[in-house]
């Protein structure tokens, strides 16, 4: 997958604002054009509903979550790789095994197609919504190379992949490698490759400014 190091380095440039516990990582417009999210339920045969995100890149590339919800087994998650392409009005993804599958894009969402590419006969819905940018209140961590955000609300930690700005602005406050500091940004949620191989992470993308103040928690 192709990161976004080097569009980072370009716009990654922080002020520090005049309290010297924060610092402010302006937007990084390119972030939302290069990492298109969609999401949505639809329906499935053989579980309650079939949660599926898409995550199609700049280079051609897409990341696939598919979690089978309430199964016998309880809900199963799985992850598909591949590249996508226009095709003609549609957009057609193709896995890592060759198998194809067709979107037919609209307004800030994806249509599932059929097998052929044509509309699914059916009054339920096939439509995954682009995930839309929300503010978000956490604590970030970096370390070794590697960067987290723990979600106030929810306890959950996300990898925040190639984000220079916010790793040059982690180091401008002058704490511990690894010490928590607190984090609000404009951005979502959506899953990214992991460092390890056939592994996946779910990530914070930053879409909009986002303030780091090392005097403040989730607390």
């Amino acid at each position: 997958m192709k990161n976004l190091t080097k569009l980072l380095l370009a716009a990654g440039i922080f002020s520090i604002t005049a309290c010297s516990s924060t610092v402010v990582v302006p937007p990084t417009p390119e972030v939302h054009v290069l990492d298109r999210a969609y999401n949505g339920v639809v329906p499935c045969a053989d579980c309650s509903g079939m949660d599926v995100t898409v995550l199609l890149e700049g280079d051609g590339t897409y990341v696939m979550q598919r979690t089978y919800l309430e199964t016998r087994d309880g809900n199963q998650t799985f992850f598909e790789t591949g590249t996508w392409a226009k095709d003609g009005e549609k957009l057609r993804l193709t896995d890592t095994a060759g198998q194809r599958a067709y979107y037919d894009p609209q307004d800030k969402s994806l249509v599932m197609l059929d097998i052929d590419g044509n509309p699914v006969k059916s009054d339920l819905n096939y439509t995954l919504k682009m995930v839309k940018p929300v503010q978000l209140k956490g604590e970030y961590r970096y370390m070794a190379d590697a960067a987290t955000f723990k979600d106030c609300q929810t306890g959950v930690v996300y990898a925040v992949p190639g984000n220079i700005g916010l790793e040059q602005g982690y180091g401008k406050l002058g704490v511990e490698g690894g010490k928590p500091v607190y984090l609000e940004v404009e951005g979502y949620y959506t899953i990214r490759p992991s460092m390890e191989d056939g592994q996946f992470d779910q990530a914070l993308i930053q879409t909009g400014k986002s303030v780091l103040d090392k005097s403040r928690g989730c607390q």
